[in-house]
């Protein structure tokens, strides 16, 4: 009786413990499934975010470049509108040239027409315009100092 007891006992204790065996099993895979949920959940997570943080970089990136072709074009611009200032310049220096040569031109004429008109060098009507000019400033100066004189003796 005491073997068929100890037995029962073993018999009893075997069906608990393949119980507590299938029990522990059953929790053992249900937090393995836990676990595995969570480390997908974590994963997805960080694939999400770091989608998003791609995606702002990629979004920066083309600001930055939107930026860049900006300015670009605006330099592109800028140097032909200094082109076009710089043959406007140079054109106009071509036609100031043209016209102070011809401007020299007219100017040596009139010198050698007033040469040929008066009979005079150029030189000598320098003389000339000297040696009237003296004549008046002492014509001048004589009536000064005659008038000086005359107020000077009427005191």
């Amino acid at each position: 009786m005491r073997k068929k007891i100890a037995e029962a006992a073993i018999g009893s204790a075997e069906k608990e413990a393949d119980s507590i065996i299938i029990n522990a099993k059953k929790t053992a895979e249900a937090k393995k499934k836990e676990i595995l949920l969570e480390a997908k959940e974590e994963s997805l997570k960080a694939k999400n975010e770091m989608e998003r943080e791609n995606k702002e970089r990629k979004n920066e990136l083309q600001r930055l470049e939107k930026r860049l072709l900006q300015r670009e074009e605006s330099l592109d611009r800028k140097s032909e509108t200094l082109e076009k200032k710089d043959e406007q310049l140079q054109s106009k220096i071509n036609s100031v040239e043209t016209e102070k040569a011809r401007v020299d031109e007219l100017i040596a004429k009139q010198h050698t027409e007033l040469e040929r008109i008066s009979g005079l060098t150029a030189e000598q009507a320098k003389e000339y315009l000297i040696a009237t000019v003296e004549s008046e400033v002492k014509h001048e100066t004589a009536m000064l100092v005659k008038d000086l004189e005359n107020k000077a003796g009427s005191r």
